[in-house]
């Protein structure tokens, strides 16, 4: 039987990101993850930003995670000799004037200007993009190409004999007081990184999450950007297309695309976006969201050797780099972590 300091169950962006983490403090790890074809990681856009919803206002945790956002994905693609971070500007075009006044009296709070690189109230005059009334441009913004990130890094798992590829039987769980067994492994502690399959997952049957459906659309059309545009959806250029997304379903069936889905974003882009276009891919992935919208990061009520790490929704690229460091120095050095997002809140 290995022994283990730390079995994490899942190898998503979560799962990847708090293994290194680990690792990093000297923990000894391993990731076992059952590679699902679809999953939120390998759909997801990647976009992170500052400054989002109708209200325009900073996300939660903004001055604590944007800083150093950057970095840390840079240092990263430096530890994986691979490039799957791009810094991109995004400009959110106003809807009508009341967005322009009450942008005009955010913009003097405290707090906004690390996040404001350029508001203008006329057109930025990009031919076929609507904005007849300006717009803002943000800063600390930018995508990471998720699916490549943690591709390398199961790469990188695997060359240190960090990866098993398996599933979790949870009736051959063995939780004891001081050790975990499970299969061949046995392990000081337990982190389940799931994402959305944590709603199957029996320890942690008392956690109100809001699994949420997605799907987005690969386009190529004649409009020329370098940033990215937000106006309801997202036009997100990458590579020789134009991402598109996405939707928000909280009634989702499977995991499939949708004509819904499809119609809803073709929708809202016509009201960005005026010329022709071709749809070149539709993808959908679900969500692992909560029912306040922060993350479960922690150990169980019940049993103080099992933990998650989960629930980042469509902030997991902004989200969990830093709640990754925050509980491996919480594991490792007794560091204390908020209580907005203890599971047992």
């Amino acid at each position: 039987m290995q022994k283990l300091d730390i079995l994490i169950i899942g190898q998503g962006l979560a799962g990847s990101l708090l293994a290194l983490e680990l690792e990093k403090r000297g923990k000894n790890i391993m990731v076992l993850d059952n590679n699902p074809i679809v999953s939120s990681s390998k759909v997801a856009a990647g976009l992170y930003n500052p400054i989002t919803g109708r209200k325009m206002v900073k996300t939660w945790f903004a001055d604590e995670l944007f800083p150093d956002l950057s970095n840390y994905y840079q240092d990263l693609e430096k530890k994986m000799n691979a490039r799957f971070h791009f810094g991109k500007t995004i400009y959110r075009p106003f809807n009508n004037i009341e967005e322009q006044n009450d942008w005009s009296l955010r913009t003097v709070e405290l707090g906004y200007t690390p996040y404001t690189k350029l508001t203008v109230n006329y057109s930025i005059g990009i031919d076929q993009l609507v904005d007849p009334l300006g717009g803002f441009f943000l800063n600390n913004s930018g995508m990471v190409d998720v699916s490549m990130l943690i591709s390398e890094c199961k790469k990188y798992f695997k060359t240190k004999d960090l990866y098993t590829e398996g599933r979790v039987h949870f009736e051959a769980l063995e939780v004891e007081e001081t050790q975990i067994k499970l299969g061949s492994f046995e392990a000081d502690q337990i982190i389940f990184c799931e994402g959305p399959m944590a709603v199957n997952n029996p320890l942690w049957s008392n956690l109100k999450f809001k699994i949420v459906k997605g799907e987005i659309l690969d386009i190529s059309c004649r409009l020329k950007i370098d940033h990215v545009i937000s106006k309801g959806i997202f036009m997100l250029p990458y590579k020789n297309h134009i991402r598109v997304g996405s939707t928000y379903d909280i009634q989702y069936q499977d995991e499939d695309p949708t004509e819904k889905g499809r119609r809803e974003l073709l929708n809202r882009l016509s009201k960005l976006y005026i010329g022709n276009l071709k749809v070149l891919k539709h993808k959908a992935g679900l969500r692992p969201a909560t029912f306040d919208r922060k993350p479960f990061v922690g150990f169980h009520h019940k049993y103080k050797n099992v933990a998650i790490f989960n629930g980042f929704g469509s902030k997991g690229v902004s989200l969990i780099p830093y709640f990754a460091m925050s509980l491996a120095d919480h594991i490792c050095f007794g560091k204390k972590m908020t209580l907005e997002v203890n599971p047992i809140r």
